[in-house]
């Protein structure tokens, strides 16, 4: 008698099948990955607005040199007044950057500081 031996292995259609299963998985788990990491830069925005109207209210009350105050009235914070932070020393400019679009800046609107839309 011829005695065979037997290959074992994955036929194609097996691959083929998990790979399918695999790119089911991936469909379902990627949006929720992105989805995630929009609301994780929309709450340290959120953070870095409640942290940047702290500094706001700090150099208000205890005015360096005989500068002006940041207005806090509804609407844009203009650039050059985030800027008198820094040289303040209350943070450095990267630490009034938008987290959520670093192209546009900081609001203010309602007792909060928000990032502009």
């Amino acid at each position: 008698m011829i005695a065979r031996t037997i290959k074992r292995g994955f036929t194609l259609i097996e691959i083929l099948i998990v790979v399918v299963i695999l790119g089911v998985l991936a469909a379902l788990v990627v949006p929720s990955v992105t989805s995630a990491l929009t609301d994780a830069q929309t709450e340290a925005a959120d953070a870095r607005g409640a942290q940047i109207l702290t500094m706001i209210t700090r150099y208000n009350q205890f005015l360096p040199g005989g500068g002006t105050a940041i207005a806090t009235a509804n609407g844009q914070i203009a650039d050059a007044d985030l800027a008198k932070l820094a040289t303040a020393g209350y943070c450095t400019a990267a630490d009034y950057v938008n987290q959520v679009n670093s192209a546009k800046g900081w609001s203010y609107s309602s007792g909060k500081v928000i990032p502009t839309p």
